[in-house]
């Protein structure tokens, strides 16, 4: 089964800005079970985030051009981030969004809750 197929609900998510974080959580995960609820994260991400955004890794700022999920729930969501010449691939959660990114930063704060991991 397509990912993809397993999400199909993310899209209707337009009251996304007007959401407490614990209702953006369960209008994102509702009916998702295993890995669903990481493909569903992945999906709102994508379908409500343009890309670049900026946003620092370990206080050095970084552009983060695309959110993935390869399927492995013990890496989670990962981000490509770019700085300089350099590219890579790290955990969602070792990075800071902008504060003029609020959409990615309520998205990367609703996935870390989610997890167990509050700020």
């Amino acid at each position: 089964m397509n990912h993809d197929d397993k999400v199909g609900h993310a899209g209707w998510l337009d009251d996304l800005d007007e959401l407490d974080r614990h209702e953006l959580i369960e209008q994102i995960t509702v009916d998702a079970y295993g890995d669903e609820a990481y493909w569903s994260f992945h999906q709102v991400i994508g379908e409500h985030v343009q890309f670049p955004v900026r946003a620092s890794i370990a206080g050095a700022d970084v552009t983060v051009t695309e959110i993935d999920f390869d399927g492995d729930e013990r890496r989670g969501l990962t981000a490509t981030a770019h700085r300089d010449d350099h590219t890579w691939s790290v955990s969602l959660l070792d990075v800071e969004f902008d504060a003029g990114q609020p959409r990615i930063a309520r998205l990367a704060d609703a996935y870390r809750r989610w997890l167990g991991i509050d700020k």
